[in-house]
């Protein structure tokens, strides 16, 4: 059985502690790994901030969709935007053994995202961004 909730935010960053808080209550009756929960939150965290951030040129009010669909196995997170296209698996991958200081500003967030999650795909349709990522509910170990 699979269960989905769906969210339109403002590209505001105070909207990402409400959504946070949505998504904790949303998943508490799945038992998950705190690993997974972890990446599941921290992934929400960085692409919301990156789709606010530097989505769009103007200061004017933009929506935002956001879901997640829990399934059996996996759990899947969609970002829907109509920002200028980025696509997070074209960005450069920044090298781990690059010193923090010598790296470029940004860039850190994607790559957290892409070594915790279990897929990834952007596809870019009808002037929209669509960013899907999907993590095994089961991933990883207590800890």
């Amino acid at each position: 059985m699979s269960r989905k909730m769906t969210v339109t935010l403002e590209n505001k960053l105070e909207e990402l502690n409400v959504l946070t808080q949505m998504l904790q209550i949303f998943l508490r009756p799945y038992q998950m790994p705190s690993r997974t929960l972890y990446a599941l939150e921290l992934s929400l965290e960085e692409i919301l901030v990156n789709i606010v951030s530097y989505a769009y040129e103007d200061n004017a009010r933009h929506e935002i969709q956001f879901n997640v669909k829990v399934d059996d196995d996996m759990i899947a997170m969609k970002f829907i935007d109509t920002g200028r296209p980025f696509n997070p698996l074209a960005a450069e991958k920044l090298a781990p053994q690059q010193p923090a200081m010598d790296r470029a500003l940004g860039g850190l967030g994607i790559n957290f995202v892409r070594q915790m999650r279990d897929m990834m795909e952007y596809q870019r349709q009808d002037d929209q961004n669509i960013l899907r990522i999907w993590f095994q509910r089961k991933g990883g170990t207590e800890g």
